[in-house]
């Protein structure tokens, strides 16, 4: 039993020993060479996914259009934009000093002071009914197809305006102020003054051009933004092809070079991890400074989790994708010979008896060429993909496993000359 030979995985489990105990002593400093550059081309990747997604969304306004569209039939959004519009309209009206006004009128014309005083008491209650109607009719212009509309329009040109502050040349209709970032508001108070006078309330009409601001959001250092913004922008390319350079060298300049890519697989996998981490922060900062505004949480909460689902999503592919690496460079190892070596007896058995004949052996004697192919095939189906999910990461992955299996199957060993019978 000691004598037998040994089978191809065990010697290459061997030989790899052999190796690494050859290079023990004098491979300390390319390992650690190895490793730095594998973690950076780690950060590389998680900075990479954050500049797609400023390619993609924050400076492709169209994109960023598509992306925000269905938030104007949002209810929380509806309901936050009509409570503000309300609110800037009814600072405008002043019920009490139109109810002053008219009493004073009535009172030279005779009416009686008790009654005047009255009059004067009523304009709270007025007043309330005046901002009930007013919300009702800014609630159903927030809820037309109009909205819809002017919210198409509103985000267009403030997203254009936004990326002029980013990139640093400035905006008229976005405004800055200290460390606020807001935008005009006019248009929506003028569309809604002419929805109230046609409604019957006239004195909306006597509303002056207004030029309120809503506010978007507050930076403590815009010029930081704005460095960070310029930087991701032009090197929004260049950052993928740098990760995988690091990556690749980091794999290539290690000694054992599959517990390398497994580890860079791991690496990119968590990566995304700290990446998600970080907006799970941001989003409670941003959230907690929404709240300490007075502003509407719900639709804070809505917009920002609209304006980062592609990021993401980019990171859950990504996520996936080191996870898949690290998994196929762990599996084709000597680590997993027994696994390998238990599937193929299973595969084997599933076979039985079946003969393919010479096709069976053409299939053994190019199985490599054949697996290559197939993950080649599997790589560029991920490449050409628009827009691929984890999903679809997961599933390209697991139709690779199957189509290797059957090629497994498919594979038949030529079967040794029969020797002829004795005459």
């Amino acid at each position: 039993m000691g004598n037998e030979p040994l089978n191809t995985d065990e010697r290459a489990e061997l030989e790899r020993l052999r190796a690494e105990l050859a290079n023990r002593d004098r491979g300390g400093g390319r390992t650690v060479s190895a490793w730095i550059l594998i973690i950076v081309g780690c950060l590389l990747a998680m900075l990479s996914v954050v500049g797609v997604w400023v390619d993609n969304e924050v400076t492709d306004t169209d994109r960023y259009v598509e992306n925000v569209t269905p938030l104007a039939s949002d209810p929380a959004v509806q309901n936050a934009v009509a409570n503000r519009t309300t609110s800037e309209i009814m600072k405008r009206l002043d019920v009490p000093a139109v109810v002053d006004e008219v009493v004073v009128a009535l009172e030279g014309r005779g009416l009686p002071k008790p009654v005047g005083d009255k009059l004067v008491g009523l304009a709270g209650p007025l007043g309330s009914g005046v901002a009930q109607f007013v919300h009702n009719v800014v609630d159903k212009v927030v809820t037309s197809d109009a909205f819809a509309t002017f919210w198409v329009e509103a985000n267009r040109i403030a997203h254009t305006q936004l990326n002029a502050i980013l990139s640093g040349q400035g905006s008229q209709v976005v405004k800055v102020s200290g460390n606020t970032v807001s935008i005009d508001l006019g248009p929506l108070i003028d569309r809604v003054k002419q929805r109230l006078v046609a409604a019957g309330l006239t004195i909306a009409g006597s509303i002056p051009e207004i030029h309120p601001t809503f506010e978007l959001f507050q930076i403590q250092d815009l010029g930081t933004y704005q460095a960070l913004y310029q930087l991701l922008n032009a090197l929004k390319w260049a950052l993928p092809v740098l990760a995988l350079l690091f990556l690749a060298g980091g794999v290539f300049a290690a000694h054992g070079r599959r517990r390398a890519l497994v580890g860079a697989g791991l690496g990119i996998a968590l990566a995304m991890l700290v990446l998600a981490a970080i907006l799970v922060l941001v989003r409670a900062g941003y959230l907690h400074a929404v709240g300490v505004r007075g502003l509407d949480q719900a639709a804070a909460a809505t917009i920002f989790d609209t304006l980062v689902r592609f990021l993401k999503a980019g990171l859950r592919v990504v996520l996936v994708v080191g996870l898949v690496v690290a998994a196929a460079a762990f599996l084709s190892g000597p680590g997993a010979a027994g696994l390998r070596n238990t599937a193929k007896r299973g595969i084997a058995r599933l076979r039985g008896g079946l003969e393919l004949g010479a096709f069976g052996v053409w299939v053994k004697q190019h199985q490599r060429p054949i697996q290559v192919v197939l993950v080649v095939i599997a790589a560029l189906v991920f490449v050409f993909w628009n827009h691929p999910t984890g999903l679809v990461v997961l599933v390209i992955a697991l139709c690779l496993l199957l189509a290797l299996a059957v090629v497994e199957f498919l594979g038949q060993s030529p079967k040794p000359p029969t020797a002829p019978r004795p005459l």
